[in-house]
C-alpha cells in the first residue's frame, strides 16, 4: 500500500521521539504525504489534503526510522468480474 497522496496518522518511533523532540506534542500526529523516497515520507503538517497546483507548501522529511506505525483509511474495491477461462461449448473460431 502506498502512503503517497494520503492523509496518514503516524506514530513516532523511540528514535523519532528523540530526534523530533519539541516539534510534536504527542507521539502520534496526522500529515498529508506528498512523496516517498528512499529517505522517508515527505509530509505537509496540518493539512488534510494535497497542496493545490501552483500553490507552494512547506514539506518536511519524516525519515523511515522516525516512525514505527503509519495508519491510513482503506476502502476495499469490488473484485473485477472475469469470464471463466477455457473454451465455450459449441463455438468455433
Amino acid at each position: 500500500m502506498m502512503l503517497r497522496g494520503r492523509l496518514v496518522r503516524f506514530r513516532l518511533s523511540p528514535e523519532g521521539k528523540v530526534a523530533l523532540k519539541g516539534l510534536f506534542d504527542r507521539s502520534t500526529f496526522s500529515a498529508f504525504v506528498v512523496w516517498t523516497d528512499e529517505l522517508g515520507a515527505w509530509i505537509v503538517l496540518g493539512s488534510k489534503k494535497a497542496p493545490q497546483v501552483g500553490q507552494s507548501s512547506v514539506v518536511m522529511l519524516l525519515k523511515w526510522d522516525y516512525f514505527s506505525t503509519a495508519v491510513v483509511d482503506y476502502k476495499p474495491e469490488r473484485p473485477v468480474q472475469k469470464p471463466p477461462a477455457g473454451f465455450v461449448k459449441g463455438q468455433r473460431s
